[in-house]
């Protein structure tokens, strides 16, 4: 009983359904991020851990800084060359298509 509960606190804190948790729960990575992530494939920690930073700027909303910082929470390898990449890329892509227009 208390873990579904626990489990619900997430979701309402976060704003986000169960498949996105995982996600919303890194440092820097709200509802809408989340969602990017979720889309472009990145569905789990592991997901995450897995990926390249220069992958990871390819998410609307997610700039060099932000794939570093992710791969620091998740506990993947940054390798130097591909953190130079990613920093190389550290404009930030549009969120526009995920913000829904009302």
């Amino acid at each position: 009983f208390i873990a579904p509960l626990a489990e619900l606190r997430l979701r309402v804190k976060h704003g986000v359904g169960t498949e996105l948790l995982p996600l919303a729960s890194l440092e820097g990575v709200g509802r809408v991020r989340a969602r990017a992530l979720y889309s472009a494939g990145f569905r789990t920690l592991e997901d995450l851990k897995r990926a390249r930073p220069a992958q990871l700027v390819t998410v609307p909303g997610i700039g060099g800084r932000l794939a570093k910082r992710i791969k620091e929470q998740v506990g993947g390898l940054v390798r130097k060359r591909g953190l130079k990449e990613a920093e190389g890329r550290g404009i930030q892509n549009s969120m526009e298509s995920y913000v829904s227009k009302e």
